[in-house]
């Protein structure tokens, strides 16, 4: 530490009256004086419209809350300043400020006290700028910089000669509880704080700097404030990130000449700046910022409870025992216990931020500032303190010096190596510490011995070394010394560095001095001046000589040097802008001032050609050493291109000879094939064929060879199957239909009248695919086949309109659905707060739909719009259809277009061509191939000399541009390339304008449900506005339209490509007006409703189901979802927890169940000791045939309930002990039960081995792996635990078990010291065929099970018939297609033949009624019968004769399944006439039909024993079964619970039980104090049966039985209750039938029939 004094000489003043003053002073006991000040508004609290709520009135600071709803508030203050409005007269400006605080603590400092300031406030209140303000603006100044100049205008005001005042000061910050030096940089960045017995805390090596003047204040403030540490929040863009001390030491030394004594008063002045306290909700910290946040906040926590303690301690002044103040809990409370009710004056400044919304900050500011008016301070006049601390010092080195002689250690070799002892006995720590206090102590002494001389000439040496430091690493300062960074001199040559990286390049300067400046590596043995490191730098590499202004560079023999690319090896006179390569990668730029000036003129044109940058030397040297790089990188490239010609006819000359060996090898194959079919087709058997064809593909080589044909037919068929997409569909339809099904339930439940259902749709001519069914960046022209897509039809009965929406669409709309269906509801469904947008943003989302049809005239559409509002004005309806979907209100619904589209049609521009006009009747056809009417439509050539006629309806022109881009970008280049060889017809001129019109002329047979139709028409091309005529009321038929559109083409080749391919296409719209419809679910014409509650919250428990733990022993069961279920079961399981109690058994530990947590209960474990599992298996009897656990693994300790993932690094196998079975008289069901050892401790986990705190919860989670008789590998039943860790020796006491047990936490029984755990046990098939793996599947979800899946009835989510039904639809489209294409061909061949003879026979060319009628019978002569015998024969020649559906025999019954499960479709019958298989098998050889989407499996496996075997045998498969264990969480919603009687079947008795329905699970009780289930029924693998002949069979009322796959369970009510809740909680479904059954007959609550048994059976 360095210390460095000025002294100053001053006048003397009455000297007995100061020294009364100050003995008066020193007794007096002053409160820490505390002062507020209001800030103006920020820009932040301006944008957000503020409004202030403080008022000052004197010292009294009101705030008030009366606008934000709170309270008002009063305090009164020592002062209380209004800096809101410079305008108002009662502004405090910063000089008041200061005159008020500043200058009287300024006076305590002199009269020789410990003065302190210090700010406080939340970020952003104005607390830097009061102490700080801005130190160039003497108006705006703070309280420091005043404060520094009052005080040396004070010290060169005084002329007393026998007083010397010297100044030093010191700056840190404490950031992160991390003290800064922020006058040194070379310090560390933590600095030490210790406390002397005398001195007290004080921070160790910071440094303290001597100042003459205010200047040299400014100037260490300066550099000290640009290395604090600010960062921008969302409060203040520059915060304060730390705590802030400034201290000033002013020392006066008084000559007394009477005494001829020194005598010294030393004033310590604190000025601290403190960091706001910040919420991090306000200013938005996250990361390094909300961690800076945390412990800014900590830090002022302690200084208010700091400040509290004292507050405490002055108001109780009768207590003799003080309590404990936390000063050491914070640095900052630590370094300032001296201001805080010590021996200092104090004095605390709390700034206000006056904005409505920092009402809660401000509110604790004030209150902050009241307790800290609270604090008394002792100060006394620090006099002559030197002195007597010099000789306290030194009598506890003597001391420290004797302790250590005393025991053997020589002081002397102890302090020759501080902090390195040296080699010898080792000492122990309090000798150290003895050591290390000597060491302090001596350090004190000597800084406090030094001169003010040594100290000033310390500093110039500091000083000095820094900036040498700083030259090494090529920073400076100017010369006033107060900046520091890279600076050009304007005299100084020096070297400035270039980098490959730009932002790199002359950051660093070497300053070349007078005389030698030395290069060479850092380890030399003698230190260069500039030191460099890396390959071929020597240690003394070069010498730059600087001498009558000229530098020199000398170098080492070995030395590597290049200047301006030459290679020097001689001394060399540097020029200024010669770049200077050393060593590989050091390459500088030598800049000269000077010189510079002279040659200006020279250097400005080089530097205009080039830069002068690292690539330039890099040039440079590459010239010079004589490398061409370009023609190095040219001989490379032919070099290259040789090599690969000759790799590319080596290669040329492999495909051709493979190609020849694939070609002969399909063709010998191709006539064995022939040569097979034959024999089966000559009689022989199939065996035969299969012999032959297995016997040569026995024979199949490795490698086939494909001719260039056969290459371009493959390549074709794997285009064609690449794009095939029945695979993804099966897979979106049978993955999504879960989310279709439960959209479906929430819609009836809560009456909404929409429907979801599968749609496909394919992207054809007659059914473009909306974009907003696309995938994001997918373009349709570059697929060489139509695009289908799976999407959702949404069926709004309500207003008669039907949407499509993507899945992610709906999703995310059922996302919405189940917040609309969780929120409190009212009788008709609406939410009371909706979750969506406000209506500016569903309006803006409405009008931002992007149809993918042609967009119709807008300002018509508005026309119409108004028009139809005017008519519902005199016929009013309930509401506006499109209110809801414009809203934004209701997810269901979505905006519908007010005009919907009737069909499209299309029209070829061939008649053009020829120049002849054409009349065309087309057919208007909407997406599902359905012919909704015709179309009328003239395409007529303009003659250049054709008069203008006057016709009826709308006459209008347009010109067209058809250029090749927008042409390309629609079309592939295969068919725009066929324009170049396309050649005009005569009346056709490339460049010259073409004109042709477009009538419109009637629309016929469109359906009366459609008002106000009108036609638009467009080309294929074109994407702006269509082409419309004026809407026709629809009251006759046929619509006349006679609208003529004129169009006006430039003649190119693009156009005449499109006039020989591509339509124009019509489309017809309509006003819709649907009729009213009833909704096609079966559950909403019941009359059993659901009674909707306030709120529903039955979702499932946060916590994930686990994956299994790791296995040390024990394979890792495969889990193959794609294989088949042979049997599903359920399984009950119990977990408990023993612990070794005083007799030596296992005793089951305490299990809280209260907690409700989704594991069902806690552990109440002890810490120490020993310890078991034990798992017990329970289910019902059935092919489950358990042999053992082959291993428990318990890990995944944590203290939160999910697992973060990674591995399982923690994961310990338990030892077993062998499992037994168990049996009970009372109870039929299997029972499975084994332990296992736990220690706890082998965990190495602190979680387990301490007791845990409050509130702390662990979890681990452990897996069972169990054998099974007749599976492959183990079954893994995992589970979740929570425990909790109390001392060895704590009891739960006699309240605490009495309040547990009353909320029925906790029992006394052991059997309720368990925790239960619900599965299902999935056996699945084994095997692994070849057909199996070639088979793909999916997980089907359609049969998952949802909440409300009940009031569906038999509606089911489309499947694979959808997928069938598709491809009909597609076909149809198709085939209508052509038809139109070939009516055109026939009717421009009519017209360019001419009219017919009268009397011939015309074939009509447009649809039309029958001209004549069809005769029932018709006689063929014999030519006749020969044409018609003829084509039967080439018909049943080409054509099998399949019996069966396209699709095959598996299809069709996943068609009839799936469509007798359909809304729409009626129930069919499912029974089918299989063919056998051989005769199926040849039908499917003989079909060429690609609609066989799927096979028999039987066909499969026939056809992959024919390619395995030569005798056509199958291969047996083994009945192997593989387990998957799947833990069920049960829902918490409780459709019903109570006491109900079951049938026992051994005793025939009747047991109570208590019974919870939960579906899809009845959990059944002992009674309704049960903390543990004893039993389940799925309910979604039984049925439920209720009759009258049930009951009369039992000879008991009010009974109805529950059926499983295991079991049956005869149910009784108790009296009181009623039958139709008990089956409503289980089945709705079922009882809603037989309440509706029951009030039709008049009756009670009845089945629907008496004799027969009604019976549901809910989907698994």
């Amino acid at each position: 530490m360095t210390i460095i004094s000025v002294a100053h000489s001053a006048s003397s003043t009455d000297k007995n009256d100061r020294a009364k003053k100050t003995a008066k002073k020193a007794e007096e006991m002053s409160s820490v004086k505390v002062a507020v000040r209001v800030r103006p508004f920020n820009q932040r609290e301006i944008s957000n419209a503020s409004k202030c709520v403080l008022q000052v009135n004197g010292n009294t600071t009101t705030i008030n809350g009366q606008s934000i709803n709170k309270e008002n508030f009063s305090f009164n203050f020592d002062h209380s300043y209004w800096s809101f409005t410079k305008n108002d007269p009662h502004f405090i400006s910063q000089k008041q400020v200061y005159e008020e605080l500043g200058v009287e603590m300024l006076a305590h400092a002199f009269e020789g006290y410990n003065v302190c300031i210090f700010a406080y406030g939340q970020t952003g209140s104005g607390k830097s700028y009061t102490m700080m303000g801005k130190a160039n603006d003497k108006d705006e100044m703070g309280i420091i910089p005043r404060l520094c100049d009052d005080l040396f205008e004070r010290i060169d005001n005084n002329n007393d000669k026998n007083v010397e005042y010297s100044v030093e000061v010191s700056y840190m910050e404490i950031y992160c509880e991390r003290v800064k030096d922020l006058l040194n940089p070379s310090s560390g960045g933590n600095l030490r704080v210790r406390e002397h017995p005398l001195l007290g805390p004080y921070v160790d090596d910071l440094t303290k700097m001597a100042v003459c003047s205010y200047n040299d204040i400014c100037n260490l403030m300066d550099e000290g404030n640009k290395a604090r540490t600010v960062a921008a929040t969302n409060m203040n863009s520059t915060s304060s990130r730390s705590h802030a001390v400034f201290t000033i030491v002013l020392t006066q030394k008084r000559h007394c000449s009477d005494t001829n004594l020194n005598t010294e008063k030393v004033s310590k002045i604190s000025l601290v700046d403190l960091a706001g306290s910040e919420r991090a909700n306000s200013t938005g910290a996250e990361g390094q910022r909300l961690k800076e946040g945390a412990n800014i906040n900590k830090s002022l926590t302690t200084l208010g409870l700091v400040i509290s303690k004292l507050a405490e301690e002055a108001g109780n002044k009768k207590r003799r025992m003080k309590g404990v103040i936390p000063y050491r809990d914070s640095v900052l409370t630590w370094l300032l216990r001296e201001n805080l009710g010590g021996n200092s004056k104090t004095a605390m400044l709390a700034a206000l931020s006056p904005a409505d919304i920092n009402f809660d900050e401000t509110l604790s500011t004030l209150r902050y500032a009241d307790r800290a008016k609270q604090i008394v301070c002792q100060a006394i006049v620090n006099e002559d303190p030197n002195a007597k601390l010099i000789r306290e010092l030194k009598e506890e080195v003597n001391k420290l010096r004797h302790i250590l002689e005393d025991k053997g250690i020589d002081v002397a070799e102890v302090q020759d190596t501080p902090g390195k002892p040296k080699k010898g006995p080792k000492l122990s720590a309090q000798v150290h510490d003895t050591i290390e206090q000597l060491q302090a102590s001596e350090k004190l002494i000597a800084e406090l011995d030094k001169t003010w001389e040594q100290k000033l000439r310390n500093t110039e040496e500091i000083r000095k070394q820094r900036e040498e430091e700083l030259r090494d690493m090529g920073l400076a300062c100017l010369d006033d010394g107060t900046t520091l960074g890279v600076f050009s001199p304007k005299k100084l040559p020096h070297l400035v560095n270039l980098n490959e990286d730009p932002l790199m390049s002359e950051c660093l300067i070497y300053y070349l001095k007078e005389g030698v400046t030395s290069v060479g590596r850092p380890e030399a043995e003698r230190r260069p001046d500039i030191l460099l490191s890396g390959e071929a730098i020597l240690d003394l590499h070069c010498e730059f000589v600087n001498e009558d202004g000229n530098v020199t560079l000398s170098m080492q023999p070995e030395a590597s040097v290049y200047i301006n690319g030459k290679q020097v090896t001689t001394p060399t006179v540097l020029h200024t802008g010669s770049r200077v390569i050393l060593g590989k990668h050091h390459v500088f730029r030598y800049n000269d001032p000077q010189e510079a000036r002279q040659s200006r003129h020279n250097l400005a044109a080089i530097t205009a050609e080039q830069p002068i940058d690292w690539k330039y030397a890099q040039q440079e040297l590459l010239e010079k050493q004589g490398i061409d790089l370009k023609k190095q990188m040219e001989n490379k490239l032919l070099e290259m291109e040789s090599q690969y010609r000759k790799e590319k006819v080596e290669l040329e000359k492999k495909m051709l000879l493979q190609t020849k060996e694939y070609e002969t090898l399909i063709e010998s194959l191709q006539r064995q094939v022939d040569l097979a079919q034959s024999v089966i087709s000559s009689g022989g058997s199939i065996w035969e064929g299969e012999r032959m064809l297995t016997s040569s593909m026995t024979e199949f080589p490795e490698e086939l060879k494909w001719s260039s044909d056969q290459k371009r037919v493959v390549r074709k068929a794997a285009i064609k199957w690449r794009y095939h997409q029945f695979t993804s569909v099966r897979d979106d339809l049978w993955g999504n239909a879960i989310f279709v099904k439960e959209a479906n339930a929430i819609s009836v439940e809560l009456k909404k009248k929409v429907q979801f259902q599968f749609a496909l749709l394919t992207d054809t001519m007659y059914s473009p695919l909306p974009p907003d069914l696309l995938p994001p960046g997918e373009d349709l022209t570059l697929r060489p086949y139509p695009k289908t897509v799976v999407a959702i039809q949404v069926q709004d009965l309500k207003n008669g309109a039907t949407h499509y929406w993507s899945i992610e669409k709906l999703k995310q709309r059922l996302e919405d659905m189940r917040i609309f269906y969780n929120s409190e509801l009212s009788v008709a469904g609406t939410p009371v707060d909706a979750p969506y947008p406000p209506v500016a943003e569903g309006w803006l989302a409405a009008l931002h739909l992007n149809p993918a049809r042609l967009i119709p005239d807008r300002q018509r559409l508005e026309a119409m719009r108004d028009m139809y509002e005017t008519d519902a004005q005199m016929s009013p309806t309930d509401q506006d259809p499109m209110m809801d979907a414009l809203m934004g209100t209701d997810p269901f619904y979505d905006r519908f277009p007010w005009f919907r589209m009737v069909g499209r049609a299309f029209v070829y521009l061939n008649n053009l061509l020829h120049n002849v006009p054409l009349i065309h009747k087309v057919a208007v056809v909407n997406e599902k191939g359905e012919v909704k009417g015709y179309l009328k439509v003239a395409i007529e050539p303009v003659q250049k000399d054709e008069a203008p006629c006057q016709k009826k309806g709308v006459r209008q022109t347009a010109k067209l541009h058809f250029r090749k881009e927008d042409f390309l970008k629609t079309h592939k280049n295969g068919e725009t390339d066929e324009s170049n060889e396309l050649a005009f017809p005569e009346h056709m001129k490339e460049e010259v304008e073409f004109c042709f019109r477009v009538v419109v002329l009637q629309a016929i047979d469109v359906a009366e449900a459609y008002s106000d139709v009108f036609c638009q028409f467009n080309f294929l091309h074109r994407h702006d506005e269509a082409f419309s005529t004026e809407p026709m009321k629809n009251s006759k038929s046929p619509l006349t339209f006679e609208h003529t559109q004129n169009l006006h083409i430039k003649m190119s080749k693009t156009f005449l490509h499109y006039l020989h391919h591509f339509p124009i296409i019509f489309e017809v719209f309509g006003h819709f007006q649907p009729k009213s419809e009833q909704f096609n679910f079966e559950r909403q014409n019941s009359a059993l409703g659901r009674r909707l509650s306030t709120k529903l919250t039955f979702q499932q428990p946060s916590l994930v189901i686990s994956t299994p733990v790791k296995s040390k022993k024990a394979n890792a069961p495969i889990h193959n979802n794609t294989a088949s279920v042979k049997s599903k079961h359920d399984l009950l399981v119990w977990f408990e927890i023993c612990e070794l109690a005083n007799n030596g058994e296992y005793v089951p530990t305490i299990v809280d169940h209260a907690q409700g947590l989704p594991t069902h209960g806690i552990f109440l474990l002890h810490q120490g000791i020993q310890r078991r599992i034990k798992i017990t298996i329970c289910h019902e009897k059935g092919e489950l045939k358990w042999k053992d656990c082959q291993e428990l693994v318990v890990g995944r300790i944590r203290a939160g309930p999910e697992w973060a993932g990674g591995d399982d690094v923690d994961v310990l196998s338990l030892g077993l002990f062998p499992g037994t079975f168990m049996e009970f008289s009372m109870d039929d069901r299997t029972f499975f039960q084994f332990e296992a050892a736990w220690d706890s401790s082998l965990h190495n986990s602190p979680l387990l081995n301490r007791v845990s705190n409050y509130g702390d919860q662990i979890y681990m989670t452990l897996s069972a792996y169990m054998e099974l008789d007749g599976c492959a590998q183990p079954a893994v039943i995992t589970k979740d635990l929570c425990l909790l860790i109390y001392a060895r020796d704590s009891k739960i006491s006699a309240a605490s078990r009495f309040c547990r047990s009353l909320i029925g936490g906790i029992s006394k029984s052991p059997e309720m010291n368990r925790v239960p755990g619900v599965y299902q046990l999935c056996l699945k098939d084994g095997s692994d065929s070849g057909a199996i793996r070639r088979q793909r599947r999916v997980l089907d979800t359609s049969s998952a099970y949802v909440r409300g899946e009940e009031n569906l009835g038999q509606w089911r989510p489309r499947g694979d018939s959808l997928i069938f039904e598709h491809q009909w639809e597609l076909e149809k489209l198709t085939r209508l297609q052509q038809v139109e294409r070939v009516r055109l061909f026939l009717r421009l061949r009519d017209r360019l033949k001419g009219k017919k003879n009268k009397g011939e026979v015309r074939t009509p060319v447009s649809p039309c009624d029958p001209v004549c009628a069809i005769p029932e019978s018709v006689k063929l002569d014999d030519k006749e019968k020969g044409i018609v015998g003829k084509v039967l024969g080439l018909i049943k020649n080409k054509i099998p004769m399949n019996k069966d559906p396209p699709t095959g025999n598996k299809a069709q019954e996943l068609s009839d399944e799936s469509g007798s499960n359909s809304i729409t479709s009626p129930t069919s019958d499912k029974s089918l006439i299989r063919s056998s298989q051989s005769s199926d098998l040849l039908c499917r050889q003989k079909s060429k039909s690609d609609q066989n989407l799927t096979s028999n499996d039987d066909i499969i496996d026939s056809i992959g024993g024919m390619k395995r075997s030569l005798s056509g045998s199958r291969i047996l498969q083994l009945n192997i079964l593989v387990p998957e264990v799947l833990e069920e969480r049960v829902g918490v919603v409780v459709s019903k619970k109570g006491y109900m009687n079951f049938l026992e079947e051994k005793t025939q008795g009747w047991t109570r039980r208590w019974v919870i329905v939960r579906r899809p699970y009845i959990l059944l009780f002992r009674d309704d104090r049960d903390l543990v289930i004893r039993g389940i029924i799925n309910l979604a693998n039984a049925r439920i049966e209720h009759s009258e002949d049930l009951q009369a069979m039992v000879k008991v009322p009010n009974t109805f039985s529950v059926c499983t796959n295991q079991r049956g369970f005869l149910m009784q009510m108790m009296p009181g209750d009623e039958m139709y809740d008990w089956l409503y909680a289980i089945n709705p479904l079922m009882a809603g039938q037989m309440k509706l059954h029951g009030n039709q007959n008049g009756n009670s609550l009845k089945s629907p029939t008496s004799s027969a048994t009604t019976t549901t059976t809910p989907a698994p």
